[in-house]
């Protein structure tokens, strides 16, 4: 943009040149006094543009106003920032999405190791025999390995260090979306205990154990399967 501006200038276009300058100001947040400034320059173009059509003043002082309205646009330019200021202060409202992956990951993990931890206790207290243990963990293992593999390659293909000021001023993920998340995780795990420690009091048959796991898997496992797949889509399509 500023070499737009010196460009402008060298062909002797001081409206284009002013012009450019304004936009470039806003667009590098400059500060107000130096808008105000362009204001001067541009008003003093602007009569001396006139004089110079009507002809009432001479051609050389138009010409010299000319080239002090050029250096004066010089002195602006130089007087610009490089670049927009870094955002400051704290980040806006919600997570960021690289933090949301990490949430879900151990959430995820978390709840499936609560879950198999709970069988097994039930299985050592001898509420599962050792082919219905063996039989739920083939129920239960499958998705979260399945979920664990996509997190994963996510985070392979993520490994390098994210840009800090991104990470912290990036698209945020909404409160509401991210409360949604926590619910459907923990409900999700939820339900399987209830499910399991339900079978381990006798209340259900492993039959029945097998058709709620079935039921959750497709209820609260679908939703849990969206969320996972919209957040890690690991490598889907390439």
């Amino acid at each position: 943009m500023k070499q737009t501006i010196r460009d402008h200038i060298a062909a002797g276009d001081l409206d284009a040149a002013l012009a450019q300058l304004r936009i470039a100001a806003a667009a590098l947040a400059a500060p107000p006094d130096l808008a105000d400034e362009i204001t001067v320059l541009e008003k003093r173009h602007a009569k001396n543009s006139r004089q110079a059509r009507l002809k009432t003043r001479d051609p050389e002082a138009v010409d010299r106003e000319d080239n002090s309205l050029a250096d004066a646009v010089l002195e602006l330019l130089r007087r610009l920032p490089d670049a927009p200021p870094l955002p400051t202060g704290r980040p806006t409202a919600g997570i960021g999405e690289q933090a949301m992956k990490q949430h879900i990951l151990l959430l995820t993990v978390g709840v499936k190791a609560v879950v198999v931890l709970w069988l097994f206790t039930h299985w050592e207290s001898r509420g599962f025999s050792d082919d219905q243990f063996t039989g739920t963990l083939t129920l239960l293992l499958p998705v979260l390995a399945a979920y664990a593999g996509l997190m994963f390659q996510d985070f392979l293909d993520h490994r390098h260090q994210p840009d800090e000021l991104a990470s912290r001023h990036g698209p945020r993920i909404r409160r509401s979306v991210q409360w949604a998340i926590y619910a459907v995780i923990l409900g999700y795990g939820l339900a399987l205990v209830l499910a399991i420690g339900a079978k381990a009091r006798g209340t259900l048959s492993y039959a029945q154990l097998a058709g709620a796991i079935a039921l959750i898997e497709s209820g609260l496992g679908v939703y849990l399967a969206r969320i996972v797949r919209t957040f890690f889509p690991g490598g889907e399509g390439r």
